[in-house]
């Protein structure tokens, strides 16, 4: 995995969120003003402007479709992702669990590995974006991860008929397994197309809004600033489950931390 790849999954560079809903609520004003400009200009027949309702009524429909739609893609990607964290924090407690079963020293070698393994994970979900500390932190979970797997593969050859190897190693190897599928859910996001096609009809129903209230020389004030203000909260809400690490809306930890303090050394 090279240092790119992390900064490919933030769709707009690692720009903070509330940056880029001030951009797109000044572009849905910009198009406001132009679309009611273009209306006080046009000189179109009664007919026409009976008609031009109607048609704003459809993209208003077609923009609610699209961000409904828009909104379950994200939230069915952060509860995933949210779901793998207790899954995984379950696996590592449970391969923890399964090593009391071992006899001395792997008992007590293997038990250390898993609580450093559990801190790394935590490690690496607090790296943000940042590429380096991303790359180095899964790096270290794979050796770690190989280091766990080579002391219990080598526990389990002494006895191959050992029913406690072999829960331990099936504990492991869904541990391990879990890492892969989180890093996955990491990568899973909402196709930059589907963002920008929701920006997009937000966009063009603002503009013929506004062109509509510039036909009638009245301009709605009031109207046009609650389809601003909820379009651009919706998307608001939508990029920031999106983005995982760096968003308001973060999958909690909870988990992993509560497994760390239950495995943390007595003293």
């Amino acid at each position: 995995m090279g240092p790119n790849e992390v900064l490919k999954v933030d769709t707009f560079g690692g720009l903070p969120g509330w940056v880029l809903m001030l951009a797109f609520l000044a572009l849905m004003v910009a198009a406001s003003e132009i679309g009611y400009v273009w209306g006080a200009k046009a000189r179109v027949d009664e007919k026409t402007q009976n008609v031009f309702p109607t048609v704003s009524a459809a993209i208003l429909a077609v923009l609610g479709l699209l961000l409904g739609f828009t909104v379950s893609m994200a939230v069915g990607r952060y509860d995933a992702r949210r779901l793998l964290v207790l899954e995984e924090a379950n696996a590592i407690g449970t391969a923890y669990l399964r090593t009391q079963l071992l006899p001395e020293p792997e008992r007590t070698e293997l038990q250390d590995l898993i609580r450093h393994y559990l801190n790394v994970r935590l490690s690496y979900v607090e790296g943000g974006i940042d590429a380096e500390r991303v790359r180095k932190a899964r790096a270290e979970s794979e050796q770690i991860q190989q280091q766990i797997w080579d002391r219990a593969a080598a526990f389990a050859q002494k006895d191959q008929r050992s029913v406690t190897a072999g829960l331990l190693l099936e504990s492991l190897n869904n541990t391990i397994d879990l890492e892969n599928s989180r890093w996955t859910a990491f990568l899973s996001h909402v196709p930059d197309s589907v963002i920008y096609v929701n920006a997009f009809v937000g966009l063009l129903a603002a503009l013929m809004l506004g062109y509509g209230f510039g036909m009638s020389h009245h301009r709605h004030r009031l109207s046009m600033a609650l389809l601003i203000i909820s379009v651009t909260a919706v998307l608001a809400v939508i990029v920031d489950i999106d983005r995982p690490r760096t968003g308001i809306i973060k999958v909690s930890q909870r988990p992993m931390i509560d497994l760390q303090r239950q495995l943390a050394p007595k003293r």
